[in-house]
This record gives structure tokens, sequence and C-alpha cells, in this order.
């Protein structure tokens, strides 16, 4: 695992750590719709503001990143060793402007290395996003399900869940934790 360089999303209101597959487009399309060019700082400082992230279930994640890199860089899932899309090595700067790196790694580096203070689930991002911009757009919502399928169908999900107990554990822990938000809470920022 990378326990290295995180990107934040800054603004005069809150942090907004950003795991790879977990609506990206969508929270970044909703604050740059909110708040001017000027007032968005892409940074990985962390500061006093309320900071907040989203997660997904490991196993969703881990297909919808594979899905991605496999469609972006041209390659057949046969050709690879699955054993080697779970670990991520160090992320560099290079490789994060290019877009080049592990989508299906684990989402924990992101996690555990922020202070992170509400972690919303991705099944409820809508309301999330709803409540503090106003608005949602769906960027990657209608994902190939044929592709998912024949993912799905070369793959073996009991070895895939091997890799992702990990993974599971820490996303239980949190949707089982008092720092889950919920949209009873009302806002964050």
């Amino acid at each position: 695992m990378n326990f290295g360089m995180v990107e934040l999303v800054e603004t005069k209101d809150f942090q907004y750590v950003r795991i790879f597959k977990n609506g990206n487009k969508t929270i970044i399309y909703c604050i740059e719709e909110k708040y001017n060019k000027d007032e968005i700082i892409y940074t990985s400082h962390l500061s006093k503001k309320p900071r907040w992230t989203v997660i997904r279930d490991p196993y969703e994640r881990f297909i919808s990143g594979l899905i991605y890199d496999l469609e972006r860089h041209n390659i057949n899932i046969k050709e690879l060793d699955i054993k080697k899309l779970f670990n991520m090595n160090p992320i560099h700067m290079r490789n994060t402007l290019l877009g080049n790196m592990k989508h299906s790694a684990s989402q924990i580096p992101f996690i555990l290395t922020t202070q992170v203070d509400h972690f919303i689930d991705i099944k409820d991002l809508n309301l999330f996003l709803k409540m503090h911009f106003g608005n949602t757009k769906h960027e990657n919502k209608n994902e190939n399900i044929i592709k998912k399928q024949k993912i799905e169908n070369f793959l073996d999900k009991d070895d895939v869940m091997k890799y992702l107990h990990m993974d599971y554990y820490v996303y239980n822990f949190i949707k089982n934790s008092p720092f889950l938000w919920e949209w009873q809470h009302g806002k964050i920022f």
C-alpha cells in the first residue's frame, strides 16, 4: 500500500479527499459550479477545515477501476497478473497529472493519512451533493453492464475477495462509525 501523496481539493469551506473511482468527476463538477476557480486549491496539505471523502464498496470499486484501466490502456484482462492489481506503487506527480495509476488499488491509503472528519457512502452521494451544493451530475453513472459481466466471468470472485478483506474491514468499520454521514446529520459545511 502507498501511504504517500494524496490530493485534496480545498475551498474556503472544506477539504475534499479525492479517492479514484469514488465519484470524483461528479464532485469536482459540483465544486466548480459553486466556487470560482480562484477559490479552489488542489493541495496535499491538511488544514483545519472540515475534511470529507467518499467511500465505496471495495469489490464494486475494484471492478470499476479495473474496467477503467483496461479501456484506458486498451489491454485485455487475460494478459494481466490479477495479483498485481491490488497494491498501489507510490504515486508520482507525473503519473497523477497523466492519470496513470492503478484505479483498482485499495482506497485505504487515501483514508489513513488524511484525518477525514466525514465519510460519505457513494450510495448517499446524490443526497449529500444536493444538500451541500444544490445540485448533482452523474458522470459515470451508467457503466456498461456487459463489460462488467465479461470481467466478472474471467475473475474468480472468491479469489478477488481474499485480496479485499482488509478493505472490507475498514469499509465496514467506517459504515458503522459515527463518522459516516447520513442526511439526518445535515450539512457539514
